[in-house]
């Protein structure tokens, strides 16, 4: 059975602070779990430095249109270099410095950052980093349609890229006057980047969110007589408690009093400003 939408809105970009600006979707407003961040940005210097996270896993995904590289670091002595269409995660579990940056002050770099969730059970599980480089992404391809699998399965298709949460995450380019089908889990929502996209007879806007009912298993994107850029994600939601303090994510009050005080012992590790 074919998904119906539930909601679509279009996203404006922010000027955060200078370098850095984006647009997102937020589970709060959204209930997209188990995405629980899902931002578009464009940034050409360091802008937060050193910051500890706890509870998730921390995605960027540097688009291939992306000017410049990105650079990744962790206090667990990891340090990656995150190149155009390549894809870094930061298992965050029981917690852990990181700092993002542009490798070239001055140089854009357009990305997405996205936390996805882990069920309770996972909230502790010990910090590490995952990385996978453009060339190594699996992209589906035909006449109409260029498919870069970030997240799951499709078709023939599978990422290298094994996290605790499985979700089905899509970078899709679709042609004029195309339609692509894919099947989904309970949860889905498609960001567009680019263009406009067809969606049950409705016109999308580029930087629109629509997201769509639990029920059914199948969406048909098409496109009319321009092309586009979206991303596709779905998954489980865990239906479990959340609860934010600010980099972290946990499921009750009391493992985010435990997070707070491992981070005051200093048990996340030290990341030094570069």
């Amino acid at each position: 059975m074919q998904k119906k939408i539930k909601k679509t809105k279009q996203l404006q970009f922010n000027q955060m602070m200078p370098g850095f600006r984006a647009t997102g979707v937020m589970h709060s407003e959204f209930e997209t779990d188990p995405f629980l961040i899902f931002g578009e940005f464009y940034n050409d210097r360091s802008v937060f430095g050193p910051h500890p996270h706890a509870g998730v896993s921390v995605m960027t995904y540097l688009l291939p249109d992306s000017k410049g590289l990105f650079l990744n670091r962790d206090s667990f002595g990891d340090n990656s270099i995150i190149d155009p269409g390549g894809i870094h995660v930061t298992q965050t579990g029981k917690g852990v410095y990181h700092d993002e940056l542009p490798e070239l002050t001055g140089t854009e770099v357009h990305a997405f950052q996205i936390w996805i969730n882990h069920a309770e059970k996972d909230r502790f599980v010990d910090p590490k980093a995952l990385h996978l480089s453009s060339k190594d992404v699996p992209v589906w391809e035909s006449e109409t349609v260029h498919l870069r699998v970030i997240q799951g399965r499709y078709q023939n298709l599978s990422s290298p890229l094994e996290l605790l949460t499985k979700t089905l995450l899509f970078d899709v380019k679709l042609q004029p006057n195309a339609s692509i089908e894919f099947h989904t889990e309970e949860m889905a929502f498609i960001y567009l980047i680019s263009g406009e996209i067809v969606l049950d007879n409705e016109t999308i806007l580029e930087h629109s969110v629509v997201t769509f009912e639990q029920d059914g298993d199948k969406l048909i994107v098409k496109t009319g007589e321009q092309p586009a850029n979206f991303m596709l994600a779905s998954g489980t939601p865990f239906k479990e408690p959340i609860v934010y303090g600010g980099h972290f994510v946990m499921t009750t009050q009391q493992q985010m009093e435990e997070t707070r005080a491992r981070l005051q012992r200093g048990e996340m590790g030290d990341l030094n400003v570069l």
